[in-house]
């Protein structure tokens, strides 16, 4: 997806991309498939198309809108939420058949969104913003983030266990479902886009200039979190995760040059 409506897929992992015809010509900027054949995108003047054959079609749906949609984010077929600019999120619960405005008590640009499960998600915005609901979206509660950092992505493996990135190398991490938020050291000042997490420990963050990080710790060690994949220049030993451990535990390290390398452990 991207400007003048413009849709590709893929269905060889990547090795070959197909443009599929949107119908549109506006900016489309976010995309969520809930299976290989329904799919929603979203994006400028309150643009949001469905597809429900993997893309060989799509049909513009009415968001009631005209902010300009930079998320979306679906737990099942029918349920899903749209966020964008003036704070605008909408939800459906019948597969964007229709779309109805929610109240966000915000008027910043609102920019990622994540649910742990059919209630609990949190979307991210301007100015640091972070906003929680506990009922499908049928109200929202600010949290504190402890910046003022503009917010482009979000992801939640549970009800507690998050992480959020944005501007100038910003990442910050939650155990308790975002009462409280922790800043991680990312290594890098670049606009960070979106992150994604297959469980607690394993995630990865892209953003500009080729940016790409990757942590297996959850990011919560000392220094060096995020592992930029360039070649290190210098050396470094992560802390080891899990600690404690019981009876196994792994350590992430890194060396300028190709070499033969010693661990040891004492207790």
């Amino acid at each position: 997806m991207g400007e003048t409506g413009t849709i590709l897929r893929t269905t060889n992992g990547g090795l070959s991309w197909t443009s599929q015809s949107s119908g549109s010509t506006r900016t489309l900027n976010k995309v969520f498939f809930t299976d290989t054949s329904t799919g929603t995108v979203v994006g400028a003047v309150g643009t949001i198309l469905n597809t429900t054959d993997g893309g060989e079609t799509w049909t513009a749906q009415s968001s009631g809108t005209t902010a300009f949609l930079t998320g979306v984010y679906f737990t099942d077929a029918n349920a899903g939420t749209a966020v964008g600019t003036t704070g605008t999120i909408l939800r459906t619960t019948n597969g964007g058949l229709s779309w109805t405005g929610q109240s966000s008590g915000t008027t910043n640009r609102l920019t990622g969104i994540s649910f742990s499960n059919a209630n609990e998600g949190w979307v991210v915005g301007d100015g640091g913003t972070i906003l929680r609901t506990t009922n499908e979206g049928l109200s929202w509660t600010s949290q504190s983030s402890g910046t003022m950092n503009r917010l482009n992505g979000a992801c939640f493996t549970d009800a507690n266990t998050g992480t959020a990135v944005g501007v100038s190398g910003t990442i910050l991490r939650t155990t308790n479902g975002g009462a409280s938020w922790a800043s991680q050291v990312s290594g890098t000042t670049n606009t960070l886009y979106s992150v994604s997490f297959t469980d607690v420990a394993s995630g990865t963050v892209v953003g500009a200039g080729g940016t790409i990080l990757r942590t297996n710790t959850g990011g919560v060690v000392a220094v060096g979190e995020y592992l930029d994949p360039g070649i290190p220049t210098g050396f470094s030993l992560m802390q080891n995760y899990p600690n404690p451990f019981n009876p196994k535990t792994s350590f992430q390290f890194s060396v300028p040059s190709l070499e033969f390398v010693s661990l040891r452990v004492y207790d």
